[in-house]
């Protein structure tokens, strides 16, 4: 399998002028959320290759959301900060035999956040993001 761009990613890309920082970090979840499918695939088929490419990609868009992270904007950011240390922590250092698990949990976290980020009005809040690259 040659590894191609994320949905989001080529969604981003095509519509580069028209989203928001806050549109983009959903998409960056989305991409990630993609990638976490791909990696479990790869890992149930034995792909090694792919399995290595995919977790360093989602490692890489892991790093990306919290790069994107105001740190002026208090605790929230700090506490995002903290859990994609984590996930990226988690996924780095599993063994291969601990690495579904830990996709599946990354999963539920990226998943727990992305809809709480889908449900808030930015309006009335400051940013916890900035515009991501």
């Amino acid at each position: 399998m040659a590894v191609a761009q994320t949905k989001a990613a080529s969604f981003i890309q095509e519509h580069t002028e028209e989203i928001s920082s806050h549109q983009i970090i959903s998409l960056l979840m989305d991409g990630a959320l993609e990638r976490i499918g791909q990696a479990l695939q790869a890992h149930l088929k034995n792909n090694q290759t792919d399995l290595e490419i995919l977790t360093n990609k989602l490692i890489a868009i892991i790093n990306g959301l919290r790069n994107s992270l105001n740190m002026n904007a208090g605790e929230i950011a700090l506490n995002l900060d903290a859990l994609y240390e984590y996930m990226a922590e988690k996924i780095s250092c599993a063994s291969r035999d601990e690495l579904a698990p830990a996709l599946v949990e990354v999963r539920g976290l990226i998943g727990e956040i992305k809809t709480g980020w889908d449900q808030m009005d930015f309006s009335a809040i400051p940013s916890v993001a900035t515009a991501a690259e």
